[in-house]
């Protein structure tokens, strides 16, 4: 894990799982226009950001850190707010309720190893 780090490993991650919603919510013919707009948004800055992350870092450009804990905090308070909410809906069976779960505990897991692995880096290198 040191050659790429946790950092790596959730902009990898995060592109994954956004770049998925985002495929998803281009192609969904049953979203109104509104939710359409907005779920497509999410999906973009999430997408954006984490190739902000990989891009800054490669070019170890003073942004990384930062962007880094953009991405970092934005995800975990994304499936932070999102994740209860899916859990108390009867809208969704049970599937999808234990599908994102998942995601929310490893995007929260992998955010927080990033975010002390750049913090652990950051201070070795002062």
């Amino acid at each position: 894990m040191e050659k790429f780090g946790w950092p790596v490993v959730l902009v990898v991650w995060t592109i994954g799982i956004w770049g998925s919603r985002l495929r998803h919510a281009l192609g969904d013919e049953e979203l109104i226009c509104a939710e359409r707009v907005l779920d497509v948004g999410i999906a973009a800055v999430f997408v954006g950001l984490a190739l902000v992350v990989g891009l800054t870092r490669w070019k170890r450009h003073r942004f990384a850190r930062p962007a880094l804990e953009l991405l970092a905090a934005l995800g975990v308070i994304r499936f932070s707010i999102r994740g209860p909410l899916i859990l108390a809906s009867s809208e969704w069976d049970v599937g999808f309720k234990v599908v994102h779960t998942i995601l929310w505990v490893v995007t929260v897991v992998l955010s927080i190893l990033a975010w002390r692995r750049d913090s652990l880096r950051q201070r070795t290198a002062s």
